[in-house]
């Protein structure tokens, strides 16, 4: 996000680049995939790409980015959650790239495509076309049109089809999910917010050239690509600086684990049982939290336009409908009918945990398995204690 302070000089830069014209490169000019480690935000945690065009001749150093959007859009937080945002290309002078990535401390990879000069021009006939007002803006998605993906697209577009992508490297069988989890290895609260939230689509296989969603990966299969099956689409790499930053060591501290506190959670929850105060404040802040949490699902799933957060079947233990009863601590034949269905219908997403399509948080579990206890709890063990007494 810091680097949107370099926006403004960036359009600035972009419209006198646009009433130049589109040049015609040089023999000498060089184009470049750039890959940029992931960074400590949430926003960097998955990487970034961009095509850097250099022609001395012409006076160019120019990296255009795929990632770009405006903080002060009308709603801007409103389209965001709604999937509504608009990306757009930006066209940035590469020492605003560099130092703007230098300074968050994320590393960079320059590889040098192995392009002839018609390829070279065609290529950043592409990039000036996309660039223009009426052709930059598109809608994102985060697994299927991104940043990367479109750098992808556009590489392909320019070579007519001519590029063999290897796969043999890659981990065939993957899910998008599942390729997302060694970047949030030290980030256990995010990967259980993200496992939350995102959908059946997410248990999808990805196909080899979805791997490239991910700018890592888009880095490694570019490396091995081949232009009409013998040619090395990279020609050249440098790592940006030539050492990498160092990593702080991570410690996840007791707190830091979901699988713990959820544990923990539903410890509290079952020795709140039979004491009717503190029963009622755990109960009313527990179906509270719950009901939360559906309602951030079916808003994700029904409201908006990603793809990745469609099909939530977590909503079948975390039930948005919560939010209307979760204060009602009255006993009615109703409100005994609404916990003994939701602690049956948590029941069955727990036995059927491991053959659900969808891969669900195991730290959701003790959650689910409280929901269980206590919609039965309910029904059977306050009743069974009423007529005793």
């Amino acid at each position: 996000m810091k680097r949107i302070c370099f926006l403004v000089p960036a359009l600035f830069f972009a419209g006198f680049l646009f009433s130049q014209g589109t040049p015609t490169l040089s023999d000498s000019a060089r184009v470049s995939l750039m890959t940029v480690a992931p960074g400590e935000f949430l926003y960097s945690t998955f990487g970034h790409s961009a095509i850097r065009v250099y022609d001395a001749q012409n006076r160019l150093d120019r990296c255009y980015n795929y990632g770009t959007f405006q903080f002060d859009q009308p709603n801007f937080i409103l389209k965001f959650c709604r999937g509504k945002l608009l990306y757009f290309l930006d066209i940035e002078p590469y020492r605003s790239f560099e130092y703007g990535n230098l300074h968050d401390r994320r590393g960079m990879q320059e590889q040098l495509l192995n392009l002839n000069r018609e390829q070279k021009q065609r290529l950043f006939n592409l990039l000036q076309e996309n660039a223009l007002e009426q052709n930059r803006y598109y809608k994102y998605d985060f697994f299927y049109d991104n940043c990367a993906t479109r750098i992808r697209d556009i590489v392909k577009e320019a070579f007519y089809q001519d590029l063999t992508f290897d796969s043999t490297h890659l981990a065939l069988g993957t899910t998008m999910r599942q390729l997302l989890h060694p970047y949030l290895a030290d980030k256990p609260w995010t990967k259980f917010g993200i496992d939350l939230v995102l959908g059946y689509s997410a248990d999808r296989r990805a196909r080899p050239e979805d791997f490239m969603f991910l700018p890592d990966h888009m880095h490694d299969m570019f490396a091995t690509t081949r232009i009409k099956g013998d040619i090395p689409l990279v020609k050249s790499e440098r790592r940006i600086p030539e050492w990498p930053f160092p990593a702080p060591p991570f410690k996840a501290g007791f707190f830091g684990s979901p699988l713990i506190v959820t544990c923990l959670v539903a410890l509290i929850g079952l020795l709140c049982m039979g004491n009717p105060r503190t029963e009622r404040i755990f109960d009313t802040t527990f179906w509270f939290v719950l009901g939360i949490a559906g309602a951030i699902i079916a808003f994700l799933w029904f409201a908006t336009d990603h793809t990745a957060t469609k099909t939530n079947l977590n909503i079948l233990w975390a039930l948005p409908t919560h939010l209307f009863v979760f204060w009602r601590n009255r006993r009615t034949e109703a409100m005994d009918n609404y916990f003994t269905a939701a602690g049956i219908l948590a029941a069955l997403v727990l036995i059927f945990w491991k053959f659900i399509p969808q891969e669900m948080p195991v730290a959701a579990m003790p959650i689910a398995g409280l929901v269980v206890v206590k919609g039965l709890w309910r029904r059977y063990w306050k009743k069974e204690k009423a007529e005793d007494a």
